[in-house]
């Protein structure tokens, strides 16, 4: 109560009320002027409110300097400190606080403004927020001309308005593809946007009628269904970008509590050419097919926008995204060499930048091409500039994860996954990708899960059941494991990823005589020849091979390998010794085997150079842990720390490894004969976990014989 009566004193001391109450009345005054002038000259409204607002964000600053300083007859003192009349001048933390005031009071006040403006255009326009929202999908909009031929043109809108809103911030803005799967599965837009998980659905309907666009939109909330807005326009084809950033803006003013004018949100990328433009839609439409024939249909209709318009930068962007799906790859579309590929979408895009320098979806492509230039960190930055300008770009996000994980850098790529199954969770590659980190992480039951909502969204694709043929393995369960990769075949035979793990699993079981079929290419030679028993024949092989290759140190491995598993020890030796200095360092440490190091390291161990030996191991724990810190159940992982442990000569800890290597589903043939597990094999631990494995594949060999009833079998000559 002391320190109360204290303050009152103080401020009658100080003659704070006579200094404050002069600018009260001045305020007050003013403000009864302004109320006169604005109406009278016909100024704008915001003119009052942004002067009553500037005069109330002073006043604290005014009671601030009132405590300091008196108004007297004789103009502005300094108010002394205490009763004796000693005057001192203001530090210079005083000038800190008060221009903390003043800053805290222009924010506050700047801000309040901003409300108030933003309510005042909303209602100059007829426009209220209906409701607050921060996620949004623009779905189900449908063609409703006469002829029913303009589908194209409806989806067209539905990707523009949606690149649109995924600009703006704080409002998350689910992807079209998504949205798109999901209309064509029949459900209705309420339904579409509780799976797709956003607050908020924009639909309606377009309807050409020659050089003429009606279109109707509905705006619905999708807890109960409820109508929030409706709205139909009317404008010419060439109108048409005018057209999706009104729209754009409507919903952005709609749902959120700031305003934005015709110039916060726009499309710079467009054409003016009508004609250029619908090329471009058809493109688009048939790019969405995702297969070599209609990205060959796309390319051809980008080229075509272009030569109608050479300024239409987002036609060379989607011409660009072609020849990024055509370069021969992993995807069955791959038709072009990587280089030329590249050099293709890098000259495409240097034109789209050079007529506009700010599309997210160019940088995002820049960012593959840079991958397929095998310039990662470019790579890297081209996808963060992407989301940095859209960070509702899904496919930036999944690009990016994919690099990132190449680049060892787990964690920071599951954060990019997760985002991008966030945007859009209705995507062959979000499901995929997502399922496959589950089953890496041991969370089979939710893999199985995702894989499966693949297959129903996604009928068509191999992926889901490629996705539940790696889930079975990562099990160990060889066998299932080849029924769904026959089936992911079926659905897709070109696809060269899916007939090389199909391969892959036969050959774990020794099944040569049934991968046959398909092991065409040069490099399963060895593979077959080696499970086969012509030993001979393989060596002959491997001879030749590094003959013509002398500076080829992935066969030198490869032949050293060989010669390790079942020819002459010494020779194998020689040959890892000499690939090690062939390879170079960064792919030396491939994970999750940490592989060829590992092996290169036990043979600098049998020539006693244990120092090199010993940098190898070392890199190859420190690359152990980071994988093991992702809480990956990885039985590659595990057996690459029971191969450290033996070189460690820990014996013990070896043995440990191997069995969880083998619980986790570890499945390999070659145990009893890889070199670094030669000082266990009089181990009687080890010798039962060898009998139990050959008993584990044998029982999947003899379930998977059963699937290729047509095909001889054979006994191998690599049995266990």
């Amino acid at each position: 109560m002391s320190g109360l009566k204290t303050f009152f004193s103080e401020l009658k001391r100080r003659k704070v009320i006579n200094t404050v109450l002069p600018y009260v009345g001045v305020v007050w005054l003013l403000l009864q002027v302004i109320s006169v002038v604005v109406p009278l000259l016909s100024l704008p409204p915001l003119v009052g409110t942004f002067s009553a607002v500037l005069l109330f964000a002073l006043f604290p600053v005014v009671l601030y300097l009132a405590w300091f300083y008196d108004l007297t007859s004789n103009g502005i003192v300094l108010t002394p400190a205490d009763d004796s009349g000693t005057v001192t001048p203001l530090g210079w933390k005083n000038w800190v606080a008060l221009c903390g005031i003043l800053l805290l009071s222009c924010g506050i006040g700047f801000s309040y403004f901003q409300q108030v403006r933003s309510n005042s255009l909303k209602a100059e326009e007829g426009i209220k927020t209906v409701q607050i929202a921060d996620s949004i999908a623009v779905v189900g909009i449908k063609d409703q001309s006469p002829e029913q031929d303009q589908q194209y043109l409806a989806e067209g809108l539905t990707e523009e308005i949606t690149s649109l809103l995924g600009k703006m911030p704080n409002l998350t803005v689910a992807a079209s593809g998504s949205g798109l799967v999901l209309s064509k599965q029949g459900l209705d837009p309420v339904a579409i946007g509780r799976r797709l998980e956003v607050k908020t659905v924009l639909t309606g309907s377009v309807r050409r009628t020659g050089d003429q666009l009606k279109v109707r939109l509905e705006l619905l909330e999708t807890e109960k269904g409820h109508t929030l807005w409706t709205e139909t326009l009317q404008r010419s084809l060439s109108d048409v970008f005018a057209l999706e950033t009104q729209i754009a803006r409507a919903v952005v003013n709609l749902l959120q509590d700031n305003y934005l004018d015709q110039t916060d949100i726009s499309n710079h990328a467009n054409t003016q050419s009508v004609d250029a433009y619908v090329l471009y839609l058809k493109g688009r439409e048939q790019y969405r097919l995702q297969t070599t024939e209609a990205i060959k249909e796309a390319r051809k209709l980008f080229e075509q926008a272009i030569a109608l318009d050479p300024e239409y930068a987002q036609a060379y962007v989607a011409l660009a995204d072609t020849f990024v799906l055509l370069s021969d790859g992993k995807r069955e579309f791959g038709v072009l060499k990587p280089d030329i590929a590249g050099q293709l979408a890098s000259e495409n895009l240097t034109k789209a930048f050079l007529r506009q320098p700010e599309i997210a979806e160019a940088f995002a492509i820049q960012g593959k091409v840079f991958e397929i230039q095998q310039q990662n960190d470019q790579a890297l930055a081209a996808y963060d500039k992407a989301i940095s300008l859209n960070p509702n770009l899904a496919i930036a996000y999944m690009w990016r994860y994919i690099l990132l994980k190449m680049q060892g850098r787990y964690d920071e790529s599951l954060i990019s996954l997760e985002q991008s199954y966030r945007l859009d969770p209705v995507s062959v590659t979000t499901l995929y990708n997502t399922g496959l980190e589950m089953s890496l992480r041991g969370e089979y039951a939710e893999a199985e899960q995702r894989f499966t909502q693949l297959i129903a969204d996604f009928p068509e694709s191999p992926w889901g059941v490629a996705g539940l043929g790696g889930v079975a393995a990562i099990q160990g369960n060889l066998a299932q494991s080849i029924k769904f990769w026959q089936q992911a075949h079926l659905l897709s035979p070109q696809n060269k990823q899916i007939k090389s793990d199909y391969v892959s699993v036969m050959l774990r079981l020794g099944m040569a005589e049934q991968a046959k079929p398909m092991a065409t290419e040069p490099f399963y030679e060895a593979t077959l020849l080696l499970l086969s028993g012509a030993y001979t024949e393989l060596f002959q092989s491997m001879d030749f091979q590094l003959a013509a290759n002398p500076d080829d140190g992935w066969i030198a491995f490869e032949a050293g390998w060989y010669q390790l598993l079942v020819g002459d020890k010494t020779k194998g030796i020689e040959l890892l010794i000499a690939a090690h200095k062939l390879i170079n360092n960064t792919e030396l440490y491939a994970m999750p085997m940490c592989s060829p190091a590992i092996e290169l390291a036990w043979a600098l161990q049998q020539r006693s150079d244990d120092v090199t030996a010993s940098s190898y191991i070392q890199k190859c724990r420190l690359q152990l842990e980071d994988s093991r810190k992702g809480k990956l159940v990885d039985y590659d992982l595990a057996y690459l720390a029971a191969r450290l442990a033996v070189l460690a000569g820990e014996h013990d800890r070896a043995l440990q490894q191997l069995e969880l290597a083998i619980s986790h589903g570890w499945r390999e043939w070659w145990l009893s004969k890889d070199p670094l597990m030669q000082a266990l094999k009089d181990n009687d631990k080890f010798r039962q976990l060898h009998m139990n494995l050959s008993r584990l594949l044998d029982k999947e060999k003899q379930q998977a014989l059963l699937l290729f009833p047509d095909t001889p079998t054979q006994q191998t000559a690599t049995q266990h």
